[in-house]
C-alpha cells in the first residue's frame, strides 16, 4: 500500500474513533466493552464502513484495513482492533448488530451530506440515573 494511501487509511480511522470515542463517553458502556453490546458494536462497524465508501476505498483492501485501523484507534489496542473487524464480519445476520450497522452507516451518510448532522446514536442510548 503506498505511503498517500496509508496515511489517509490512518487520518479516516483516527476521525471515525474520534466520532465514536466522544459519543461512547455519553453512555455506561465503554469501547472495551464493545462485543457485549450487539448494537454498538454493529454501530461502529457501519459508521466506519460508511466512511471507507464515502472515501471511495476498495472494501476488501483500503476500506477493510481503515475498519480494522479504526476499530484499532477505539479501543487503543492493534491486535484487538484486527480481532474485532474479523469477528463483526461473523455477526453480520445478528438483529442487534445489523441495526446498529444500518444506523452507523446511515449516520454517517447524513453527517457527509449536512455537517450539523454529527453521528449521535450510541450516545442517544445513555442511561439516565
Amino acid at each position: 500500500m503506498p505511503s498517500d494511501s496509508l496515511d489517509r487509511v490512518d487520518t479516516l480511522a483516527k476521525i471515525g474513533a474520534s466520532l465514536l470515542g466522544v459519543q461512547f463517553e455519553a453512555v455506561e458502556i465503554s469501547p472495551a466493552d464493545l462485543e457485549q453490546d450487539g448494537f454498538a458494536y454493529g454501530y461502529c462497524f457501519g459508521l466506519f464502513d460508511a466512511m471507507a465508501q464515502c472515501a471511495k476505498l476498495d472494501q476488501y483492501t483500503d476500506g477493510a484495513e481503515m475498519i480494522s485501523a479504526g476499530f484499532s484507534k477505539l479501543v487503543s489496542d492493534s491486535a484487538r482492533g484486527k480481532k474485532l473487524f474479523a469477528d463483526a464480519m461473523e455477526r453480520m445476520e445478528s438483529e442487534d448488530f445489523s441495526g446498529g450497522y444500518e444506523i452507523g452507516a446511515s449516520e454517517l451518510m447524513a453527517w457527509a451530506a449536512d455537517a450539523n448532522a454529527i453521528p449521535k446514536g450510541i450516545a442517544g442510548r445513555g442511561k439516565a440515573s
